[in-house]
């Protein structure tokens, strides 16, 4: 036989960027109850340090990707003789190599300021945010996994 016992009500606060919230806004209206728990902040991006190895290591991956890139415009030129196959070439492949598995917006980077600014708990199913994520110790929680802890979280509440 097996129980819990809870000695102190649960507590549940999600932190989005305001960009966070927009975006998520407009692929599923937000229950009114689920909104109480949501904190809307911007980091404080002037006081949030980052460890120059940091930099360091998304400048050679970016210069990695630039070079790639310019092989992918460089078969795009040689291979393809109509300008409407070579254009989708492009814009399949060049997008691939340059934003696939890294940061590629101020979004992104909000967020992963706003989980060190929190000492927060990251869900996010973006390759790049968890790649950063990881590297900068921000431990992350699948968003499928986050979403069936919150329900928990929230059943909780009703009961207590």
């Amino acid at each position: 036989m097996a129980y819990w016992t809870i000695k102190k009500k649960p507590e549940i606060k999600v932190y989005l960027t305001p960009n966070t919230l927009n975006e998520i806004s407009t692929f599923v209206q937000i229950p009114s109850n689920f909104q109480k728990f949501f904190r809307v902040k911007s980091p404080n991006k002037y006081k949030i340090k980052i460890p120059g190895i940091i930099l360091y290591n998304f400048v050679g991956e970016m210069r990695d990707r630039i070079n790639r890139g310019l092989r992918v415009s460089e078969k795009a030129v040689r291979e393809f003789n109509d300008k409407d196959n070579a254009i989708r070439y492009l814009r399949e492949n060049y997008r691939r190599v340059m934003r696939e598995g890294i940061v590629d917006s101020k979004e992104d980077i909000d967020t992963i300021l706003l989980a060190i600014e929190q000492k927060a708990i990251l869900s996010t199913a973006d390759e790049g945010q968890i790649k950063l994520a990881m590297e900068l110790g921000i431990e992350i929680i699948e968003p499928k996994n986050f979403y069936n802890l919150f329900l928990w979280v929230m059943i909780l509440l009703i009961l207590l």
